[in-house]
């Protein structure tokens, strides 16, 4: 081999190398490449398919077909390492640990792709090395979900009954030898209640976008799961009781009401007094809308001290306290009003199923192709997804639920 095609084949060693590392570096995180290491191992093996080429316009025509086959194989299972997303456990946003996760989109994707994920016809020669989209959609507007995991939780039929404590009077006392004992009153209520489906659909989805951007599935599987968890969190909190709606924290009979008092701090430590006379303080948390607890966090003193220790002391989600007590901050809580509940004693969330994902071609359109124009999911190769679970919420103890009103 002449000097010139030594360098050639050391320059090309070298964008391979580097490219090489790129994905064994994302590979080694149990991540898949960012968007820039995508760009720049595709820009690597660009230069080493750029650098290939001028070795076989200088070699001879066997030895160029020998090196051609052995650097094809190479640049697929490189080009295969970038395009496709590294092997990796199913990540879920902490946002949403509650719910747990899923593999449902990479059965979407193998049943509506080829054998190998991918479809199309190669030109001989060519590299199949494509990042054709942005490999992590961007999320917006992800709020905490964190309601969810202060409830216990059960597996259960979809019709269920239980008892409701609605009185609660201890009268015990010493009592002398041969003397009449005190009588306590536990008044219990039976209630029969039944599961409610919560669910909800995509809008059409292209497959060549669920083939050709392997995060879409993740972005799928996040968002509607959050969507679900999000009108949980709302039934939870507001569920009416009337029709297919739970019945909430907010609406059941025999809760604790807290009036404004003085202060927004006053107010929210009578309520944790309100618990703490009927021994049900222990493991309860403030329910409270992202305004007030704004409000509650910017509270300072005459020389400008935060009383909850300013942002230095704010800044983790899981850290919140506010007179010793976890803080859920949610705008499924209603402005103006906040909870203390202790939820270990008060609730419990009965699953028939949790949150399940189901797909479908078929669903027709009406208007798909324009106006009056309709058309299958089939016909256009789209997708439609389906996001739903079937959850109840009991109720025992409603006097371990305060409702606060922190409206002076």
């Amino acid at each position: 081999m002449s000097e010139n095609i030594e360098l050639l084949n050391a320059e090309l060693r070298s964008h391979l190398a580097g490219a090489r590392a790129i994905c064994q570096k994302a590979e080694d995180e149990s991540r898949d490449l960012t968007a820039s290491e995508a760009a720049e191992a595709g820009a690597l093996v660009k230069k080493a398919r750029e650098a290939k080429d001028r070795i076989l316009l200088a070699e001879e025509q066997e030895r160029a077909k020998s090196a051609g086959a052995g650097f094809q194989e190479e640049m697929r299972q490189l080009g295969d390492s970038i395009a496709r997303p590294s092997p990796m456990k199913a990540a879920v946003h902490p946002r949403v640990k509650a719910a747990g996760g899923s593999d449902w989109g990479a059965k979407v994707i193998s049943a509506v792709s080829g054998p190998d994920g991918y479809k199309g016809i190669l030109a001989g020669g060519s590299v199949p090395l494509t990042v054709p989209l942005q490999p992590e959609p961007i999320r917006t507007g992800v709020p905490a979900l964190v309601l969810r995991q202060l409830i216990p939780t059960v597996t259960g039929p979809s019709r269920f009954s239980y008892m409701r404590q609605t009185v609660r009077t201890n009268n015990a006392a010493v009592v002398a030898r041969g003397a009449l004992k005190p009588e306590s009153v536990y008044t219990l209520t039976r209630i029969d209640d039944r599961t409610r489906t919560i669910a909800h659909l995509s809008e059409p989805i292209s497959r060549q976008d669920l083939r050709d951007a392997p995060m879409l599935q993740r972005f799928l599987d996040m968002e509607m799961r959050l969507g679900v968890e999000m009108a949980l969190e709302q039934q939870i909190i507001n569920g009416s009781g009337s029709g297919e709606n739970m019945t909430g924290i907010a609406n059941v009979s025999g809760s604790q009401a807290q009036v404004w008092d003085t202060d927004i701090l006053t107010t929210t430590r009578k309520a944790k007094t309100k618990l703490e006379t009927l021994s049900f303080a222990d493991g309860a948390a403030y329910v409270v809308h992202p305004n007030d607890w704004e409000t509650i966090e910017l509270l300072a003193d005459n020389e400008a001290q935060y009383y909850l220790g300013g942002p230095v002391q704010t800044v983790d989600v899981s850290a919140r306290r506010l007179w010793g007590m976890p803080v859920v901050s949610t705008t499924a809580q209603t402005p103006g009003v906040a909870h203390l509940v202790n939820f270990r004693l008060a609730t419990e969330l009965q699953l028939v199923e949790d949150i399940r994902f189901d797909w479908s071609e078929n669903i027709y359109d009406p208007d798909a192709i324009s106006e009056g124009v309709g058309a299958t999911d089939f016909q256009r190769n789209m997708i439609r997804f389906r996001a739903e679970m079937d959850a109840g919420l009991k109720i025992y103890q409603p006097s371990a639920i305060v409702e606060i009103d922190l409206t002076a």
